[in-house]
């Protein structure tokens, strides 16, 4: 028996010291970027008999490929180049020893060697194919001996010194074949699948070597698009809200009370929601459940990654000194990461697991201070003003604080508390590779997290009266905004999207081993939220938000089953994943289009048209409702024909008729949702008949 050092590597000798080897020389390159590969030989053969170091069959092993594609230019080559060894034997045929000079004789030692034919009629052949989705533009046959680089000839055998164990500098000492072809196209936006087929020249054509990869071009001038789209969704979302807080006519100028809903009238809460909070979670949706532990098309990380703003994850590294990860490298997308966020932070520029959390708790806090030292600004600017005109009918001293704190709050709550979890319990996973630190302060944070959840649980199940909640100013200004969009008696539902949220995060992060895993977490957590939506019906129903937020969380749950596909063991090909992976993005986009979007542009022609003098009435104010009550029949029935109309002063016109039918109508329904603001509501309405009164004390 020759002794190993001098033997050629078996199949899964080669395997063992090729892949942590691989997994190291993933670094991009300046000349060339590897690419990540399969070995596509079917198992029965690959292990053949279950012993691969005595009786593998004479197969060809890749062990390093790389690739490049030319994203400018107008031919948009991609070459994709494939190193690597033969072993194995024919059959059960005796080979020589290493060493020995049948090796070395082209006609000696064959039946280790790859010939060009044995029986005279097959060649050994390359099959090459390249598809896109299910579409294949590129498929070519060639000799195999003839493709052969380096000075590589047929009979090909093993190489059996042991310089290819540096797979990083000395791989060109290997046998080696290329696929070229020219795309005409950029294919952004897409991924290539080649596969090179070896098909041996015995009678039955036998496959001796199979290369797979994914190669997914640059997405070019759709990465700003996609990076910069859900970015202006969410500021036009933002502004909406504001706009509509401020000028809506339930809406005030006072900004304590229009940041925090105080009052809560039902018209203004549907002019309100969803708002800026409900976009950003959902953009965050997006970007982490694209950051799994899954086998996604090579397309689908790179476009959600683009809007790792809203998780807060840049290029910037601010725990290791190395240059930040160049994700594409001659015109393709690499990352090595061993779980799904890595590989996504990789695709932003961070190269080490440790600047991910790191780098947004520390954005976080900038984010925090910002909103402080504004806050305190517009505090001081405020006193100025009230000191230079003498007026101090208000005490800003007692909302200073509750009003800072409350927004410390809603930033960290609503509207980072899934990507501060997520990276957190992340950090856990990857102690091993972080500053022990990092660790301590990871666990810090999520022990703050799940201590504020319960102490929220504490505090709305032991204040009384539970309108205390909502009436009390500091106390809203403080905690409203993780509760004052619901009604009164549904005050304890702000308890469950925190703690789902949380349940999320950990899904995230902490179970990123297993990408199955986390979509089972996922999808119950969805469905928890349906249902506890559909029990509680937290929301006033006139916003229509319970419908709003039970839409949107079926839809997260149906992308997350969709997920399923990109499970490595349900062994989809890339063409099905990469059109699941296209309809994955076109529901997300769906939703930020038409839930998020149109839902506020809607919300800015309201009120916009409320300021102009729509749906007003000059005895009783506004009309309720949305746009078709302000345009509808009954609101164009009052518009008063000038000419030919009838006397506005006759109690027998229809106009009359429909008016007092909208009163009786309205009676209890423009009532605000807190009952001790109820009083406060009826005898501050503005009204100009002496009936008014008369009305709501029949009521």
């Amino acid at each position: 028996m020759p002794s190993r050092q001098y033997r050629p590597l078996s199949c899964g000798g080669l395997l063992r010291v090729a892949l942590p080897l691989l997994a190291s020389s993933l670094v991009p390159l300046a000349s060339a970027v590897r690419i990540p590969f399969d070995n596509c030989l079917s198992d029965s053969y690959l292990w053949y008999n279950q012993d691969p170091t005595e009786n593998a069959q004479l197969q060809f092993i890749p062990l390093v490929a790389d690739a490049v594609f030319e994203a400018q230019g107008e031919n948009h080559n991609l070459l994709v180049t494939v190193w690597g060894n033969v072993t194995g034997r024919v059959g059960d045929a005796t080979l020589p020893d290493p060493g020995d000079p049948q090796w070395d004789d082209p006609k000696g030692a064959l039946d280790g060697k790859i010939q060009n034919s044995l029986t005279g009629a097959n060649a050994t052949t390359l099959h090459s194919t390249v598809d896109v989705l299910t579409y294949r533009p590129y498929t070519h046959d060639s000799y195999f001996c003839q493709s052969l680089l380096g000075g590589s000839a047929c009979p090909l055998g093993p190489v059996w010194n042991t310089t290819f164990f540096n797979l990083t500098t000395e791989f060109d000492q290997l046998p080696s074949f290329n696929l070229s072809k020219d795309f005409d196209s950029s294919y952004s936006f897409a991924s290539f699948a080649p596969t090179m087929i070896i098909r041996y020249g015995d009678q039955y054509g036998t496959t001796v070597g199979c290369i797979s990869a994914t190669i997914t071009p640059s997405l070019g001038g759709i990465a700003g698009f996609l990076e910069y789209l859900p970015l202006v969704i969410l500021i036009i979302v933002g502004l909406a809200t504001i706009f509509a807080a401020i000028f809506s006519p339930w809406g005030t100028s006072d900004i304590f009370h229009w940041t925090s809903n105080y009052g809560r009238d039902p018209d203004l809460l549907r002019l309100v929601t969803p708002g800026f909070g409900d976009c950003l979670n959902y953009i965050q949706f997006i970007v982490l459940t694209g950051s799994l532990s899954l086998d996604y098309p090579g397309f689908y990380q790179p476009a959600v990654s683009q809007a790792s703003w809203s998780v807060l994850v840049f290029n910037q590294s601010f725990v290791s000194t190395i240059t930040p990860w160049q994700s594409v490298v001659d015109g393709i997308y690499v990352t090595s990461g061993a779980y799904g966020l890595e590989r996504t932070a990789q695709l932003d520029g961070l190269a080490k697991v440790e600047d991910i959390w790191a780098g947004s708790i520390i954005w976080l806090l900038v984010i925090i201070a910002a909103v402080l030292a504004l806050t305190q600004a517009g505090f001081l600017i405020r006193w100025l003003w009230r000191l230079i005109n003498h007026d101090s009918e208000e005490d800003l001293r007692a909302k200073n604080i509750p009003f800072s704190l409350g927004n410390v709050i809603r930033i960290v709550f609503s509207y980072f508390l899934l990507p501060l979890v997520a990276f957190s319990s992340f950090q856990l996973v990857v102690a091993t590779r972080s500053p022990g630190y990092l660790v301590a302060l990871a666990v810090v944070t999520l022990a703050l997290v799940i201590g504020f959840a319960v102490w929220l649980m504490r505090l709305i199940a032991t204040t009384k009266p539970r309108a205390h909640l909502f009436d009390d100013l500091p106390t809203v200004l403080l905690y409203g905004p993780l509760y004052n969009t619901y009604s009164d008696e549904a005050s304890g539902f702000a308890l469950i999207p925190v703690i789902l949220t949380i349940l999320r995060g950990i899904a995230i992060g902490a179970v990123q081993p297993s990408g199955t895993a986390q979509i089972v977490i996922l999808a119950v957590c969805e469905v928890i939220q349906i249902l506890t939506l559909q029990a509680f019906r937290p929301f006033h129903k006139s916003t229509s938000m319970n419908a709003y937020h039970i839409g949107f969380s079926a839809l997260r749950f149906v992308t997350i089953i969709m997920m399923v596909a990109f499970t490595s063991s349900l062994g989809l090909t890339d063409g099905p994943k990469g059109w699941i992976g296209y309809a994955i993005l076109v529901v997300h986009g769906a939703v930020l289009l038409f839930g998020f979007f149109l839902n506020a542009l809607q919300t800015i022609v309201e009120v916009i048209a409320r300021l102009c003098g729509a749906g007003g009435d000059d005895i009783r104010g506004q009309t309720r409702g949305g746009l078709s009550k302000i345009f509808g029949a009954r609101q164009l029935s009052r518009r008063v024909d000038r000419t030919a109309g009838p006397s506005r002063l006759s109690q027998l016109s229809s106009t009359a008729m429909l008016d007092a039918a909208e009163n009786a109508s309205k009676r209890g329904y423009g009532r605000v949702r807190s009952e001790s603001a109820g009083s406060m509501g009826i005898m501050m309405s503005p009204r100009r008949n002496s009936s008014a009164m008369d009305t709501y004390s029949r009521s």
